[in-house]
């Protein structure tokens, strides 16, 4: 590990107490000045934490790709790559195979997108006390407010402990359960032509698929997404704010709350309405976590930071 990366604990520490003395426009460009000084940035897919795109024709190529990597299934250490969308070639792959593309395409982007998380959850414990000025207060706990769909006054208790709720990780486990059955292991049409790994709606034909099997008077699309890495981010927001998912987020609180890790019972406890099937969906994702042996194979992984690979290099 080289010195840069030993100091970097500290460095984002005294640079966050710099950014909350700061005016909110200062702050802003002290954020950005910090983000563009990451290793690399050039080449990453421009989110927070930075990724690094991969984009390949062929089952094959993303193999080799992963391979180049030195990244197998299962992981311990898991490399910042975003694939962008799956090869079309996947569904004629090797069963076994195919299986293994899924879960190393998906675990980069899971844990990337629960780290942004985990980010902001150390911003609201941070404005939800009073150390910092209002203004800043209110600008960190309004912008989660917005995210995350709590309405309010920013500064009140009540919107804190609304975002508490929300603002929390999801179980990598559940995230590639879920999406391999709502996709077909990546291979769906709305997976192939929209990147949408989670059957996520909108009303909004613009950003949508029709559905071929749909009735008559539906008045849904599936929605289309940029990228992978976008339909995670909005499958974890959806868990996260819905109102059929409270009970989820309350097992969720409870099981952090006594610093353990969800089980796959609980993982899927409050996702009954998640699919019109009901029950029968919350036991076929429950089994898929228990059958390829999610919990376990990922209890420990670790995503690299793109820093640290590129020092590596």
């Amino acid at each position: 590990m080289t010195p840069a990366t030993d100091n970097a604990p500290a460095l984002v520490s005294r640079g966050r107490a710099l950014i909350d003395a700061l005016p909110l426009t200062a702050a802003l460009f002290g954020v950005a000045l910090a983000w563009l000084s990451w290793p690399d940035v050039a080449n990453s897919d421009g989110e927070v934490p930075p990724l690094q795109p991969i984009e390949t024709r062929t089952a094959v190529a993303l193999e080799r790709a992963f391979t180049g990597y030195g990244y197998g299934w299962p992981a311990q250490q898991v490399p910042p790559v975003s694939v962008q969308a799956f090869p079309p070639d996947l569904a004629e792959t090797v069963t076994d195979t195919k299986k293994s593309l899924f879960f190393r395409t998906l675990l980069p982007l899971v844990l990337a997108e629960n780290a942004r998380i985990e980010a902001q959850r150390e911003d609201l414990a941070r404005a939800a006390q009073s150390g910092l000025p209002d203004e800043r207060r209110r600008e960190i706990l309004g912008r989660l407010a917005d995210e995350y769909g709590v309405e309010g006054d920013p500064l009140a208790d009540a919107t804190a402990a609304a975002l508490k709720s929300r603002v929390n990780t999801v179980p990598p486990a559940l995230a590639l359960a879920q999406a391999a059955k709502e996709s077909g292991w990546g291979t769906s049409r709305f997976a192939r032509q929209g990147n949408n790994l989670f059957g996520e709606w909108t009303w909004d034909a613009s950003q949508g698929m029709t559905p071929r099997d749909a009735a008559a008077d539906a008045d849904h699309f599936v929605r289309r997404f940029t990228n992978l890495r976008a339909s995670v981010r909005s499958y974890l927001n959806n868990l996260n704010t819905h109102d059929a998912y409270a009970r989820f987020r309350s097992l969720r609180a409870r099981a952090r709350a006594a610093g353990r890790a969800m089980t796959p019972t609980e993982m899927t406890g409050g996702l009954e309405k998640y699919s019109q099937r009901g029950w029968d969906y919350v036991r076929e994702v429950r089994a898929m976590i228990t059958t390829n042996q999610l919990s376990q194979r990922v209890a420990n992984v670790r995503l690299t930071p793109l820093a640290e690979r590129v020092a590596q290099r």
